[in-house]
């Protein structure tokens, strides 16, 4: 009954999705050039053949898939491998880093005549939705066209199981269309397989297989020159009320140590205002091409695709998100460096993976601002920039393990 008042509410909306999709071009959410493709259209010829659709749906879920890509690459039986997402920021990405057979389409909206365009289309022999995405109208269109569909690196909090468990027949009838689960740890796999997914399997998490992005030399070489020998907090992914704390954090820290420097990276960079800037501090936005001069404190990365350029120079890294009521943000490529990770108590959706990084002693936890800056100032005088290789090595091996076991499983399907 809720799936068909779903659908029912998909058709009602249509006259209203072009306002919709309109405001989202106007606040640089959508690419106005691509905006059919939200629609469900394409300019890129379907080649005969198997093609193996994925859908993530943002940064984190897409960086996860590329080596699951760059195996499937290997398959002479598949001829094209569509890579869908919806965020501007995932979409530039991909466009970057996708070669060969795969390509990237934005995902259309979850309207049937949208969908039925889409598949109608592509055709495709399997279908693959990354960690939680769940699209209600795409999974009942697939299974109408007996299109295998499979469920890759799942991830299911306790939050969403128990509202699942509320509309436990819809739950049950929507699931059961999944042929495949794998689950990115065992709470996942119990929950998928409760909620009517029986062909549910434990596979390790596929965002510990994700090479570190390499970082472009020349860009660094810049950067360090300009950053010289100033101690670096850099803020990561950080969301909106993170900015204004880092701000504040920078105002007292640089009265003592005036080579302090704050590097902001921020998770959504199209957003209008970072903080207030009560403290008059001197700023200057990579997107403008600013300098940062010796009275510069506060560096906006406002930028895609160059986190890592930041990482590498950093002393100290923040990860956001986690100090706002927002869950965290996924804090894997900077263990990859070996450095410490300092994060606040709201980590939830990655509360798996910081439980790993916990045992490898890359993690450190502040509850608030304070705490946060009580950090910095005792280890300020301390390098961190040398690499747990121990941890390294074990987030690698943890990595190959999921690869490994998630390509067995994918390979049962094709």
């Amino acid at each position: 009954m809720l799936l068909r008042i779903y659908k029912i509410i998909s058709y009602l909306i249509c006259p209203f999705i072009p306002i919709y999709l309109n405001n989202r071009i106007s606040l640089k959410k959508e690419l106005k050039d691509r905006i059919n493709e939200r629609y469900g259209y394409s300019t890129i010829n379907r080649k005969k053949g198997k093609l193996v659709w994925i859908h993530a749906a943002s940064i984190g879920e897409s960086l996860s898939i590329l080596p699951i890509i760059s195996e499937l690459e290997k398959n002479t039986e598949i001829k094209q491998i569509l890579v869908t997402t919806g965020t501007v920021t995932s979409a530039k990405i991909m466009d970057q880093r996708l070669r060969g057979k795969a390509l990237h389409q934005f995902l259309p909206i979850d309207v049937p005549i949208f969908i039925e365009r889409f598949l109608n289309h592509w055709k495709p022999s399997l279908s693959i939705f990354v960690e939680s995405e769940i699209w209600p109208n795409f999974i009942s269109a697939l299974s109408r066209k007996n299109t295998k569909l499979m469920i890759l690196n799942g991830r299911m909090t306790v939050k969403s199981f128990n509202n699942w468990l509320r509309f436990k027949q819809t739950a049950s009838k929507l699931f059961k269309n999944f042929d495949l689960c794998c689950a990115q740890n065992s709470d996942s796999a119990f929950f998928y397989e409760n909620l009517g997914i029986k062909n549910t399997i434990y596979t390790g998490n596929l965002k510990f297989s994700s090479e570190p992005e390499k970082t472009d030399n020349k860009k660094l070489q810049i950067l360090k020159k300009m950053v010289r020998n100033r101690k670096v907090l850099l803020a990561a992914s950080t969301h909106k009320g993170e900015e204004e704390i880092i701000a504040n954090i920078t105002s007292s820290l640089k009265k003592k140590n005036k080579n302090f420097l704050s590097i902001i990276v921020p998770r959504h960079p199209n957003r209008s205002e970072f903080f207030s800037n009560k403290q008059k501090l001197k700023i200057a936005y990579r997107s403008k091409n600013q300098e940062i001069k010796s009275n510069t404190y506060i560096y906006i990365a406002d930028t895609v695709g160059e986190l890592s350029l930041f990482y590498e120079i950093a002393n100290f890294i923040f990860i956001g998100g986690s100090l706002v009521n927002h869950g965290g943000q996924n804090p894997i490529e900077a263990a990859f460096l070996g450095k410490t990770i300092i994060h606040g108590p709201n980590i939830m959706n990655f509360s798996d993976v910081y439980e790993i990084l916990n045992h490898m002693k890359l993690t450190f936890t502040v509850n608030n601002e304070r705490q946060l800056q009580m950090y910095i100032e005792d280890k300020y005088n301390e390098s961190n920039s040398s690499s747990n290789k121990v941890g390294f090595n074990k987030l690698k091996k943890e990595g190959k393990q999921a690869l490994q076991n998630s390509m067995k499983a994918i390979n049962q399907l094709i």
